[in-house]
């Protein structure tokens, strides 16, 4: 997910390995704000099928860490039965 995120944001001075899964997303972890939100959430959508939709209330959740936003993407695409 850090190296989707990476790409999708061109953040080349950036090494998705470095990035801690457990870190903030937002402020003091990576410093995105909600235009990369967004933008992140088409590369998801694109690529993975999964709709994050901008004014989902858990947003907060899903986007506070590369871990928790890896999870949700992960058990989106799962069937459930």
């Amino acid at each position: 997910m850090a190296a989707l995120v990476v790409e999708s944001l061109n953040m080349e001075n950036v090494d998705p390995e470095r990035i801690d899964p457990e870190a903030p997303i937002f402020g003091d972890g990576l410093g995105l704000d909600s235009l990369d939100m967004l933008e992140i959430s088409l590369v998801i959508q694109q690529r993975y099928g999964v709709r994050l939709k901008a004014d989902d209330p858990q947003n907060e959740v899903i986007f506070s860490s590369m871990r928790r936003l890896a999870a949700h993407v992960s058990n989106a695409r799962t069937p459930r039965g």
